[in-house]
């Protein structure tokens, strides 16, 4: 209650002070606004001045520089006498001469500054305002026309502010200009008439300004650079002496500024929304405001800034509230540690089983202190924190043995590994760990299958166990999954010792003996990374020794791969491409191409082959060999095979409806994968019948190895689609197991010869023989013989003298989209 009585007085005090620093700002920014519209108007009216009186000098075609010297000297002592901020007041002619009368910082002294036929080109800096004056500066190759104040008048013939620029006057100084353009009687264009005011002068006007407190103004251009300021800032040098260079000047940012109070603004500055912010420096509160000034005098996008303390305003009102709050605040604070003292006479046990209660989490409690002051109820709730205790120690003993340990074979898991790793650092024996081998045991599956778990779960102790025998002493063992081992060693290996520890891991696959005496050999891979590792990194050391381990699996059982980095960018960019696969049939990136199957006897067109395409948004036209084995390790293959069917009968059935032959074949590729998904029969019949196609208008091409491998499911849905009247056909005949006896076991329509031996039929007379007798083979199996690879016309006539019957490749036609086929096609 106390302390939401002082929130609401400080609320309100706040309000009030808000309200009253709009008021101070508002009045404030009215009265500089006023004053520094007055001050910067002067340049303006002693232009027009100067323009006027120069109109009456300006006759003839020529400009006679000693007829401007009354106008220019007669405006800065008669016209503006106790105008300071006019620091020049100077003319430039259309043909580079000039006249300037210049007022001294201190003195106020007018002197005369002159270019014409008089000072022969020279810019000459008198020290009086006659030429008969000592000359007390002298520039060569002066010419007005290339200067900041000239140039925009020049070009636009219009009067216009410059930015900030070095002047050449007898003290030199950042400068601002208002220029105007001359015209003279008779409306001819003269010159330039430009009016300076020092930056300098400016700032001495901020800083004079009544009323300005401890508060600082500033005015900014639309660069968000300091025009002009009230603060102490450091002085800026000139850096270089070109004249074309000098105009180039670095005005001070408000980040830049040695005032705290204008760094403190910057930020707020970048937003030409914000008008107003209240912010702290220090002990002070400051409030801001930021508003638009001059575009009436055609500066655009200047701003002046104003900061007001509020102790300006407020006085000591600050400092006695915070003395009153301090007593009452003191007052409470004796109350409250009254108060505390009884109050923990009583809560002290309670929060001291609230302590152990927070430590059971981390297995660190230990019983309550019993407390010589304590109420019943607090004792009883002491002893059921001690039964609790008790019961949670055993239940988390047993938890982290189920975590760290693996049940079956009683190994290290993963998570137990890990913290034994911490544990060896932590006891300062071992804090890196020089290479990792990864050993599988893949057919854990089958054994659990085909004997039982009861026996699966001996076997893989009996594993265990030989490789128990091969780990060395001080090497770290653990189960990391269901069938993989980690092996971590604190030496490396050098490249022969690594030959020969893989090889004894090896031997575990050739000579394993199985449960009760029965010899099962166990079949896997192994992983092997040679690199420092520790706790921490042990997770990414697991996955290059995993990559490693997949690429052993490839070369078959019993191998092993040594992890190299470029492993894991390859498994890297097939997990990308993946993903790009995945959205390939949405993004309509997969295309059919079809490849034309002739006949060799007349050339005519019978069939295609349907070969899928994929132009890839993020690869481009990817080959089928890279994407395809990622299809069919990813399941993918199972809808794209669905969308290769479905589009390739919808193209064939639209050509049929054109006028092409009723029986045209379409030849399409199908995976072993596709053939054992139960519903492939069912969706090959809907889709010719969506399409209104006969079966006899498809084929599907298997390679050997689906019929060797002898699978009941793949066997039995062969014989459901030929019954259907859907052709088979075996694709690259001869490049596999190519066994006599599947030929005989199992029922086909058509075998397709690999290209390897058509593209050898002319020089090689083994590849002729080969061929020969394969197409004698398909003669008498009463099924038609394609060879694939035809590329030349000599090949194409040697197979059709040979009797080869159908032939397809890339001399009879390139792989294109079926409507865009030059070929004509005629009936078998």
């Amino acid at each position: 209650m106390f302390g939401l009585a002082v929130f609401l007085q400080l609320r309100s005090e706040n309000r009030v002070f808000d309200s009253l620093s709009d008021k101070v700002t508002s009045a404030y920014i009215e009265s500089v606004q006023t004053n520094l519209f007055n001050f910067l108007k002067v340049p303006i009216q002693a232009n027009a001045s100067v323009e006027m009186s120069m109109q009456q000098a300006l006759t003839g075609d020529s400009v006679d520089m000693m007829k401007l010297e009354p106008s220019l000297i007669g405006t800065l002592q008669r016209v503006f006498p106790y105008s300071p901020q006019l620091s020049l007041l100077a003319f430039g002619s259309v043909n580079g001469d000039y006249i300037g009368v210049s007022r001294e910082t201190v003195t106020d002294k007018l002197t005369l500054i002159l270019k014409d036929q008089r000072t022969h080109g020279v810019l000459n800096f008198y020290s009086g305002l006659d030429v008969n004056t000592p000359v007390i500066n002298r520039v060569r190759d002066y010419d007005p026309r290339v200067r900041p104040w000239f140039r925009m008048a020049d070009k636009t013939r219009k009067s216009f502010w410059t930015t900030a620029y070095w002047d050449l006057d007898a003290v030199r100084g950042i400068s601002i200009s208002y220029s105007t353009p001359v015209y003279d009687i008779e409306q001819r264009y003269v010159g330039v008439v430009s009016t300076d005011i020092k930056l300098d002068k400016f700032n001495r006007y901020l800083q004079e300004l009544p009323n300005l407190g401890n508060g600082v103004i500033f005015i900014v251009n639309g660069a968000n650079e300091i025009i002009s300021h009230s603060t102490d800032e450091k002085k800026t040098t000139i850096q270089t002496s070109e004249l074309t260079q000098q105009e180039n000047v670095q005005l001070l940012k408000p980040v830049d500024s040695e005032s705290i109070i204008v760094r403190t603004m910057a930020p707020y500055l970048s937003d030409m929304s914000i008008h107003k912010t209240k912010f702290t420096v220090g002990d002070e509160t400051y409030y801001g405001r930021m508003v638009p000034f001059g575009e009436e005098l055609g500066l655009h996008n200047w701003r002046i800034i104003v900061a007001v303390p509020r102790s300006d305003f407020v006085g000591f009102l600050d400092v006695n509230r915070k003395v009153t709050i301090s007593l009452i605040l003191f007052i409470f604070i004796a109350g409250v540690a009254l108060a505390w003292i009884i109050l923990s006479k009583i809560t002290t046990p309670i929060l001291q089983v609230a302590k152990q209660a927070r430590l059971i989490a981390k297995l660190k409690w230990s019983p309550t202190q019993q407390s010589h002051f304590e109420i019943k109820e607090i004792k009883l709730l002491n002893d059921a924190f001690n039964d609790m205790s008790s019961t949670l120690s055993k239940a988390f003993s047993s938890l982290k043995h189920q975590v760290y340990y693996d049940s079956v074979t009683g190994l290290l898991s993963k998570e137990g590994l890990q913290e034994r790793m911490r544990e060896l650092v932590a006891q300062g024996e071992q804090q890196q760990w020089k290479c990792l081998i990864l050993v599988s045991l893949d057919n854990m599956t089958e054994m659990n299958n085909s004997l039982g778990y009861q026996k699966g779960e001996s076997l893989l102790r009996e594993f265990v166990k030989h490789l128990l025998a091969i780990v060395p002493p001080d090497a770290l063992l653990a189960k990391v999954n269901d069938v993989e081992f980690a092996i971590c060693y604190p030496k490396t290996c050098s490249s022969e010792a690594c030959s020969q520890e893989m090889n004894k891991y090896i031997q575990l696959y050739a000579r394993s003996q199985g449960y009760e005496g029965e010899h099962l050999l166990f079949s896997g891979n192994i992983g092997f990374l040679q690199d420092e590792f520790d706790d921490r990194s042990l997770a990414d050391s697991l996955r290059n020794a995993s990559v490693a381990l997949v690429a052993a699996r490839k070369k078959g059982s019993g191998a092993y791969e040594v992890y190299h980095p470029e492993m894991m960018s390859r498994a890297v960019e097939n997990t990308q491409m993946l993903a790009e696969l995945s959205q390939a049939q949405n993004n309509d990136e997969l295309l059919v191409y079809f490849q034309p199957i002739v006949n060799l006897s007349d050339s005519h067109i019978v069939g295609a082959e349907a070969l899928i395409r994929w132009r890839s948004k993020a690869y481009g036209m990817v080959p089928p060999n890279v994407f395809i084995p990622l299809a069919e390790e990813s399941g993918l293959i199972l809808s794209i095979g669905r969308w290769i069917l479905r589009e390739s009968c919808r193209q064939l059935a639209l050509k049929i409806q054109s006028g092409w032959p009723a029986d045209f074949d379409i030849h399409i590729n199908v995976s072993a994968r596709q053939l054992m998904q139960a519903d492939f029969y069912d969706l090959i019949v809907k889709t010719i019948g969506e399409f209104n196609l006969s079966p006899i208008n498809l084929t599907l091409e298997l390679t050997e190895s689906l019929f060797v491998e002898k699978r009941t499911i793949i066997t039995e849905q062969l014989e459901r689609i030929r019954a259907l009247g859907v052709s088979i056909a075996i694709d690259d005949f001869g490049s596999g197991f190519s066994s006599l006896s599947y030929l005989y076991r199992l029922k086909f329509d058509c075998l397709k010869i690999d290209r390897d031996f058509v593209s050898g039929v002319l020089e090689n007379a083994r590849s002729q023989a080969i061929i020969s007798s394969v197409i004698r083979l398909a003669s008498g199996l009463s099924v038609p013989l394609v060879a694939e690879g035809i590329e030349t016309a000599e090949v194409a006539e040697q197979l059709r003298e040979l009797g080869c019957p159908r032939g397809q490749g890339y001399y009879f036609g390139r792989p294109i989209p079926l409507n865009e086929w030059p070929i004509p096609i005629y009936d078998k």
